[in-house]
C-alpha cells in the first residue's frame, strides 16, 4: 500500500510530524494549510530537539506524501505580496480519507505502546458489585412477557458490564507486567536513587494489589458460582437473541449461535481468573506469583547495586581482567595454574580411592588433600567420561497424573484449613476455657491467630486487633475481667494460658 510507504523511509519521523500537523488542523475543523504554515508548525514541534537541524525541506516531504496518496493539494490562489511569491507555485494541503485513517491508527498504536498499564485493584469491588447484581436479577421471578424481556435486557447489560470490567482489568494487568519486566531487565541502566524510589513505590503498589486480590477473590468466586447456579450459562442463547445484529450472508440463527459462543467464551475467561484446572492455575494466582517474582527480582537488583556501591571489588571487572590474563597466556601449564589459583578447582584426591594394602593410606582418614596422592582415574574417563549404557532411553512420564495428585493434595490441605477456620468462626466469640479438644490443624490455627493478635497494641477498650498475613482472617482478642487461667486441651497435650475471649472473622465470606 503506497499510503504507508513513508514508514519505510529514513525520514519517517519527519513525515509523521507533517501528518501530525495536518491531523491536528483537521481536528480543529480546519480545511487546508499552506506549505509555510505547515513548516512553521513542524519547527515549533521540533523546538529544543537536536533533530531540528536535520529537517528536510517540507515542500519535498509534502510532495512525496501527495504522490503516495496521504495528502491532497490545491493551488493557493490567494493574493501574493511580491512577484517572487506569484511566480512560485504554492499549494494548500489537507489529508486524504485514507491518509487520515492510517495516521489515526498509528497514533492509537503509539498511545497503546506508551501505556504503562495498572493493576487496578479498584476494579475488583466494581466486578463484585456487578456479579452480586447479576445474581439478584437471575433470582427474580418472571412476571409477564414484557417484564421478562426487560429482566433479560437488564441481565444482558449487567453481563456486559462484568465482561467490560474484566477486559479492562486483564489488559491493564498485562501492560503493567510487561512494563515492569522492561524496567527491571538486566540491561536497563537506571540511576541508583531513581531506581530505589521506583522500587519503594512498586513494592507498595504490588502489595496493595495482592491484598485486594486476596480480599475479593473469595467473594467473587462465590458470586460466580451463585450466578451459574442461577442459570446464567443456560440463558446465554436468549441473551444473544436480544442483541442479534443482522450480518450479510448469515441467517439470524447463525448470528445467535455465534454470539452465544462468544458469551460462553467470555464467561469461561472470567471463570479462569478464579477457578484453576489441573494443568493451569487461576489467573489470580498467577498474578500473585508474578508479583512475588517481581519483588524478589527487585530485592536481587538492590543487592547487586549495593555490592557495586559498597564493595571495593567489582566482580564484573575482576572477571574481565581474568579473561584478559587467560587470553594473553600461551603456555597451557601457566593457564592451568592460573585457573586453579582463581577458581580452586583441582584434580580429585585420595578420598574414597582404593590404594594398595601396603601403602596403608586408607587407614589414615586425616590425611590432607594437599599431601595425599591423587586418586587413580583412567585417562579414558578423563577424556570421554563414563561410558553410556546402550538401549532405549526411558520415556518421559505424563505429568498430568502428578498434577492431578498434587491438585487433590492441595485441595485436601485447603479443606483441612477451611474446617479449622469454620470451627473458630462458628464459635466466635469464645473463651479459651470453652474450646473443645483441638486437633493439630486447629491448634496450629489458634497459635497463628494468637501470634498475630498479641503482637498488636491494645486500644482504649483493651481490645487487640490483627489480621493474618494472607488477609483472610480478622482477629479480636479481649482479656477477661477476672484474669483467671484456662487450659486448652489438644491432641498434643494441654496448653495453659489466660482465659482470653477470641473472635475470628472470615473475610472471605463477605467484605465487612
Amino acid at each position: 500500500m503506497r499510503v504507508v510507504a513513508y514508514l519505510d523511509n529514513g525520514d519517517a519521523a519527519f513525515y509523521r510530524l507533517v501528518l501530525d500537523v495536518l491531523l491536528e488542523e483537521e481536528s480543529r475543523l480546519g480545511l487546508h494549510l499552506p506549505t509555510a504554515e505547515i513548516a512553521s508548525r513542524v519547527l515549533d514541534k521540533l523546538a529544543g530537539h537536536t533533530q531540528r537541524d536535520d529537517l528536510p525541506p517540507v515542500e519535498r516531504l509534502l510532495g512525496n506524501l501527495h504522490e503516495w496518496g496521504n495528502v491532497d493539494r490545491i493551488h493557493n490562489t490567494h493574493r501574493k505580496g511580491s512577484y517572487q511569491e506569484y511566480l512560485k507555485k504554492d499549494y494548500l494541503f489537507q489529508l486524504t480519507p485514507a491518509g487520515a485513517q492510517v495516521h489515526r491508527a498509528l497514533t492509537a498504536i503509539d498511545q497503546e505502546l506508551g501505556a504503562a498499564g495498572a493493576l487496578q485493584s479498584s476494579m475488583l469491588p466494581e466486578v463484585l458489585s456487578s456479579l452480586n447484581l447479576l445474581v439478584t436479577q437471575l433470582g427474580q421471578a418472571p412476571d409477564g412477557h414484557g417484564r421478562e424481556r426487560a429482566r433479560k435486557t437488564a441481565v444482558y447489560g449487567t453481563v456486559q458490564r462484568v465482561f467490560n470490567g474484566f477486559t479492562q482489568l486483564s489488559e491493564n494487568a498485562k501492560l503493567f507486567v510487561q512494563g515492569l519486566n522492561r524496567a527491571l531487565e538486566p540491561g536497563t541502566d537506571l540511576d541508583d536513587e531513581i531506581f530505589l524510589a521506583y522500587k519503594d513505590v512498586v513494592v507498595l503498589y504490588l502489595r496493595t494489589f495482592v491484598m485486594a486480590l486476596l480480599q475479593y477473590a473469595a467473594p467473587i468466586t462465590q458470586a460466580i458460582e451463585d450466578a451459574e447456579a442461577g442459570g446464567i450459562v443456560l440463558l446465554f442463547p436468549e441473551l444473544a437473541r436480544l442483541e442479534a445484529t443482522p450480518v450479510l450472508g448469515m441467517s439470524i440463527v447463525e448470528v445467535v449461535e455465534q454470539d452465544t459462543r462468544l458469551l460462553d467464551e467470555q464467561w469461561r475467561g472470567l471463570r479462569s481468573w478464579f477457578f484453576g484446572e489441573h494443568d493451569r492455575p487461576p489467573v489470580a494466582q498467577t498474578l500473585q506469583d508474578r508479583s512475588a517474582e517481581a519483588v524478589n527480582h527487585i530485592v536481587a537488583i538492590v543487592r547487586r547495586r549495593n555490592d557495586r556501591r559498597f564493595r571495593k571489588v567489582n566482580r564484573a571487572a575482576d572477571l574481565l581482567t581474568l579473561a584478559t590474563w587467560f587470553s594473553g597466556t600461551s603456555d597451557p601449564v601457566d593457564r592451568a595454574m592460573m585457573w586453579r589459583a582463581a577458581f580452586g578447582m583441582y584434580s580429585a584426591r585420595h578420598i574414597g580411592a582404593a590404594h594398595s594394602r601396603e601403602s596403608d593410606l586408607d587407614a589414615r582418614p586425616k590425611t590432607s588433600w594437599w599431601d595425599g596422592p591423587a586418586a587413580p582415574v583412567e585417562p579414558r574417563l578423563r577424556k570421554h567420561g563414563p561410558k553410556a549404557t546402550t538401549g532405549r532411553p526411558a520415556g518421559v512420564g505424563d505429568p498430568k497424573a502428578a498434577k492431578r495428585k498434587l491438585a487433590a493434595r492441595r485441595a485436601g490441605e485447603q479443606a483441612v484449613v477451611d474446617a479449622a477456620v469454620a470451627l473458630f468462626v462458628r464459635q466466635s466469640p469464645v473463651r479459651m476455657s470453652a474450646l473443645p479438644c483441638l486437633a493439630d490443624n486447629e491448634l496450629d490455627l489458634l497459635l497463628g491467630c494468637l501470634n498475630v493478635v498479641l503482637a498488636a497494641r491494645p486500644d482504649a477498650h483493651g481490645l487487640r486487633r490483627g489480621r493474618t498475613g494472607d488477609g483472610r482472617l480478622d482477629i479480636v482478642l479481649r482479656r477477661g475481667s477476672s484474669r483467671r487461667g484456662a487450659t486448652v486441651r489438644t491432641q498434643r497435650g494441654d496448653l495453659a494460658m489466660e482465659d482470653f475471649e477470641l473472635t475470628v472473622i472470615d473475610r472471605s465470606q463477605g467484605i465487612r
